[in-house]
């Protein structure tokens, strides 16, 4: 059997669209980036799920990577397969066999990495994706409340490292509401599938239980509180407010608990239900605060 550079040559074909795909890819990320420029230099206010919309969009992009790095290790090692094929073909020593073998070891090692890879940040990708549609499903509400005199802030950057899902303030007061998407799974207990226990300090869903969101909207309220007495030079009462769009949620024990939990359809109408606590003036001066921190976006 002679070495056949026909099956090599077709499998350089085969591997000629990803090429042509990646090199096409760089080429236009590098362009928009060279040549396009933003019709406005007003920044806009950040919209709801802002940091994951851009973490997504990051985490497509290293998944395309991972799909034409493994169709690259792909086509190689198949061309070592054929490489090692003429060569057994030929009955070549095997001090000559020894080369393809470990170079056709290394690229199939390199594909199934990068397979995993893949599947890996498929995964991520969907989970971000979930918490994406959450806090857009906990903005939607909150456009309910606007009407009752209610101004939301998303996304708030409270640092590089980690932002407050919502900020809604208006006469009744300062509401940081964190956003908690969860999957359902069928239940193998005796709580329903849909419904999650809230005993004041933590959450109980069918299959696990956490104070995580509790303690964050606790610890984030804190945060929020103090950042706008220093911006307004004035005391300002920030409630923290767990949201789980879609889970319906049951209080297990009776009191005034330092966070409240609902559903994304019930918040409106919690809000409604509020006193007023503060006087327009400081409204606006909270909403001002807010807006000069939030207003990131680039047009």
């Amino acid at each position: 059997m002679k070495f056949d550079l026909s099956m090599v040559a077709v499998l350089l074909a085969a591997l000629a669209p990803a090429v042509v795909l990646f090199l096409a890819t760089v080429w236009d990320r590098h362009q928009r980036k060279r040549t396009e420029k933003p019709p406005q230099t007003t920044k806009l206010l950040r919209p709801p799920g802002h940091s994951l919309s851009i973490r997504l969009e990051k985490t497509y992009d290293s998944l395309v990577d991972s799909l034409l790095a493994a169709t690259f290790f792909s086509a190689f090692s198949g061309i070592c397969v054929v490489w090692f094929a003429s060569l057994l073909g030929l009955r070549a020593q095997l001090a000559a066999l020894t080369f393809p073998l470990v170079i056709g070891v290394l690229l199939i090692t390199g594909c199934v990495w990068f397979c995993l890879r893949v599947l890996h940040t498929f995964k991520s990708a969907q989970d971000i994706k979930l918490g994406l549609r959450g806090e857009q499903a906990v903005a939607e509400a909150l456009n309910e409340a606007a009407e009752y005199g209610f101004r939301s802030f998303h996304d708030f950057p409270a640092a590089e490292e980690w932002n407050i899902d919502h900020v809604v303030v208006g006469r009744c007061g300062v509401f940081l509401v964190e956003t908690k998407a969860c999957r359902r799974r069928r239940s193998t207990t005796t709580q329903a599938a849909h419904e999650v226990y809230y005993n004041g300090e933590s959450l109980r869903f069918p299959h696990f239980t956490t104070n995580k969101p509790i303690d964050q909207a606790q610890r984030n309220a804190k945060w929020l509180s103090n950042y706008l007495r220093n911006k307004t030079g004035e005391s300002v009462e920030v409630f923290p407010t767990v949201v789980l769009p879609g889970w319906f949620v049951k209080t297990t024990e009776k009191g005034n608990f330092r966070v409240s939990v609902m559903n994304a359809t019930y918040l409106s109408g919690f809000l409604r239900r509020q006193t007023e606590k503060i006087e327009p003036s400081q409204v606006r001066r909270i909403i001002t605060a807010l807006d000069e921190k939030c207003r990131t976006v680039e047009f």
